[in-house]
């Protein structure tokens, strides 16, 4: 299971050790700062989001001839590289690549990704500082984080404009139409349904649950396995 995989990645020290290698000390000790004085994320977001990140795009164009590019999708071998996009310019042919990455110190040595990218490397960084911090996906088309803080467990979207991107966990039922069935929470051993905490439609929800009766473990199966 992907998101099990992921989880276990939190605790590896190893890991963590070279993650915490590549945040700057200045916004490490702003986050501690932050931490305790209000509770807040903003200045690790910021600087994730703007300084080390960049968005892959899903439709690239090509570097030298600014035209649209023909996609192939390659399934990866292994939980580690979920699949390969490759996208080609029909005019140029030059090739684009982009492997997606289930190894954290990959996806930190390319600092490029979607939501998926973006939320496992975030997390990472959070462990490394000892944030305590989880993968939540709602199994519609994104994928963000939560993180232990003062004893509950608070939406952070590393993709989002701060601060949207702290403790909003609304904004994508009210700005993006995100109609749930399941909202999940992965850690090493325990998989949670954290779907009340997104919706302020609770009963709507709980309908497509009937019209829809698949399990959480059905859900985390399909949608997370490799």
């Amino acid at each position: 299971m992907l998101y099990k995989q992921i989880s276990k990645q939190y605790v590896n020290q190893d890991i963590l050790e070279y993650i915490r290698s590549l945040i700057p000390e200045e916004i490490v000790k702003k986050t501690r700062t932050e931490i305790e004085d209000k509770g807040s994320l903003e200045s690790i977001l910021k600087w994730f989001k703007k300084d080390f990140m960049q968005w892959a795009p899903k439709d690239p164009k090509c570097e030298r001839c600014n035209l649209p590019m023909s996609f192939q999708f390659i399934n990866g071998n292994l939980w580690k590289v979920r699949n390969i996009e490759r996208y080609e310019c029909s005019n140029c042919y030059s090739v684009q690549v982009f492997p997606r990455y289930c190894n954290i110190r990959e996806i930190a040595k390319a600092r490029i990704g979607r939501c998926s990218e973006w939320s496992m490397l975030f997390g990472a960084m959070l462990n490394s500082l000892s944030i305590k911090t989880r993968i939540v996906h709602d199994y519609l088309d994104h994928c963000w984080n939560e993180s232990l803080i003062n004893g509950k467990w608070i939406h952070v979207d590393s993709t989002l404009d701060y601060p949207i991107s702290f403790d909003h966990p609304y904004y994508y039922e009210q700005n993006w139409g995100k109609k749930y069935r399941y909202v999940l929470a992965f850690s090493s051993n325990i998989l949670e349904d954290v779907t009340t905490r997104y919706t302020q439609q609770w009963d709507i929800v709980q309908q497509r649950r009937k019209n829809s009766p698949k399990s959480i473990e059905e859900y985390a199966a399909h949608y997370s396995k490799i």
